[in-house]
């Protein structure tokens, strides 16, 4: 993963919030995948892929008040998300 890339959703995957956290689903493979993270969710269902991963999630931690610690802790889990294909890099 490249923080200085851009990213978006996969194509035929959803991302929906949920008081729990959120729930991602893939059209293409039908899974379905639990968030335990509204923020998370959140950030995610907000990648247009016309920032960089790195700006982004700086710009959404700021604007959720979050703590340095949990910006690390949620591009961690995008990278995981990334491993799976539910985001993909954008071409620039």
């Amino acid at each position: 993963m490249n923080p200085s890339g851009c990213y978006q959703l996969a194509n035929r995957v959803a991302i929906r919030s949920e008081r729990f956290g959120g729930l991602i689903y893939n059209y293409q493979n039908r899974r379905l995948y639990f968030l335990h993270s509204r923020q998370l969710a959140e950030f995610l269902a907000g990648l247009s892929g016309k920032r960089s991963l790195a700006d982004a999630l700086d710009t959404f931690r700021q604007c959720q008040g979050l703590s340095q610690e949990s910006g690390e802790a949620m591009l961690n889990s995008v990278r995981a998300l990334e491993q799976m294909g539910i985001i993909v890099p954008v071409a620039q």
